[in-house]
């Protein structure tokens, strides 16, 4: 029997390659078109003074404004008619506070990337593109005088933290 498959080895390579070679199927992939923008250009919605005050409130103190003080500040926000002062005087008020939560001036020297990236999580809920974290590190570095609590409020009433 041996003698039979020996001559036609090269006859059975054959068969199996051409029977066991199958061409692969093409598959063809298609790609949807998609916008590509920064995380801040979707932010459209303005806020609140409600939903501002609560928001800035849990960022400078790591905890939730109870809802009873919620609503006396809500209402003395509201019946000041100018709301940029009414935010930066709430403001004034929080930094006042003994149980805000700020950085040192030392620990924001010592590392100003990663305080760039928390103020910017922290406040905007992304990290900053790469612009924008030259940008503020380069005003840290010419800026010697500069304190987290100013960092803070100038992020608390930036265009952006107004929106979601």
């Amino acid at each position: 029997m041996l003698d039979l498959i020996k001559p036609n080895l090269p006859l059975a390579l054959l068969l199996i390659m051409v029977m066991g070679c199958k061409p692969e199927p093409q598959t063809r992939f298609e790609l949807n078109g998609i916008e590509v923008t920064t995380q801040s250009a979707v932010k459209d919605r303005l806020k609140t003074p409600e939903q501002w005050v609560s928001i800035v409130y849990t960022n400078l103190f790591q905890a939730a404004l109870p809802a009873n003080e919620l609503f006396d500040v809500g209402q003395v926000f509201s019946s000041i008619g100018d709301q940029d002062v009414a935010r930066e005087v709430l403001l004034s008020n929080f930094f006042n506070a003994e149980d805000v939560q700020l950085p040192t001036t030392e620990e924001m020297q010592a590392d100003p990337d990663a305080f760039i990236n928390e103020t910017y999580l922290r406040f905007f809920v992304r990290l900053p593109s790469a612009a924008e974290r030259a940008y503020v590190r380069n005003f840290l570095d010419n800026h010697p005088g500069m304190t987290p609590e100013l960092v803070y409020m100038s992020f608390a009433l930036s265009e952006e933290y107004l929106y979601y």
